[in-house]
């Protein structure tokens, strides 16, 4: 009689144990195809607990949400990370896959905790200060006059040039009066939702410890509506939705930076 390997054994059957306890995906797919803050999006949308598993070269990472709520996040690999560092991490993979089941535990400790668009605006800011854009120097001396750009560009068009994909700008007061729109469109439709939006802003933001939020975004199968704080002033903008959530996120920080300067 063959003599039976009694690790073998016991590590199968293991495997068969921890199996039957994982619950298989319930939505999969890669990175290329998928941005991982839409995901987020859509999850925060459906009640009960998520977890979502990303893979990639370097390692693989964990975020767990229930409903609206990010509760943590993690990568495991070379050089791991907790909390909203993680999430930046995850969220400006290139390439990858990811699956969502319903976790099997939960981390009674919380590194998160926080609205899931809050924080996916946060992790763009770090991502944002870690890998800011190449400068580019510009001479004036070597070109004409005619040339140059003119300095007398209203603020709402240097903001339209940095969003192509905007069709619609409105300029709000935090009282709801609108100064300015570029645009077919109807600013007062806007000016309500955007001054609103900016004292939940405020609050959200001293609420969660992550200081003055400058930015909203939301986004659907059609359309796509953001409001950006700047100063004493509310940019709201309608467009196409043709990027994800975190590319608009990383181009509302360069708007915001644009309007200062």
């Amino acid at each position: 009689m063959e003599e039976i390997d009694q690790q073998k054994l016991h590590s199968e059957v293991s495997l068969e144990k921890r199996e039957k306890l994982i619950d298989p995906p319930y939505m999969s797919g890669d990175l290329s195809n998928f941005h991982l803050a839409d995901v987020l999006q859509i999850l925060a949308t459906k009640p009960g607990q998520h977890l979502i598993e990303v893979f990639f070269p370097e390692g693989m990472g964990k975020i767990y949400l229930e409903g609206e709520l990010l509760h943590s996040a993690e990568v495991i690999g070379p050089e791991p990370k907790q909390g909203v560092e993680a999430l930046r991490v995850l969220l400006s993979l290139p390439n990858g896959h990811f699956e969502v089941r319903t976790p099997a535990l939960w981390p009674k400790k919380a590194s998160l905790n926080g609205p899931v668009q809050a924080l996916i605006i946060e992790a763009a800011r770090l991502e944002d200060e870690a890998n800011p854009a190449e400068e580019v120097l510009f001479d004036e001396s070597l070109f004409e006059e005619d040339f140059l750009p003119k300095k007398t560009i209203h603020p709402l068009q240097r903001i339209k040039k940095l969003l192509p994909e905007v069709n619609f700008l409105a300029l709000v007061e935090p009282s709801g009066e609108v100064k300015g729109s570029l645009g077919d469109g109807a600013p007062e439709e806007l000016a309500g939702t955007a001054s609103f939006i900016s004292l939940q802003l405020k609050e959200l933001g001293h609420l969660l410890g992550l200081g003055e939020l400058k930015a909203f975004a939301a986004s659907s199968k059609r359309h796509f509506c953001a409001a950006l704080c700047c100063s004493q002033e509310v940019i709201a903008m309608k467009g196409q939705p043709r990027k994800g959530l975190l590319w608009w996120s990383k181009k509302l920080l360069q708007a915001e930076k644009e309007w200062r300067s």
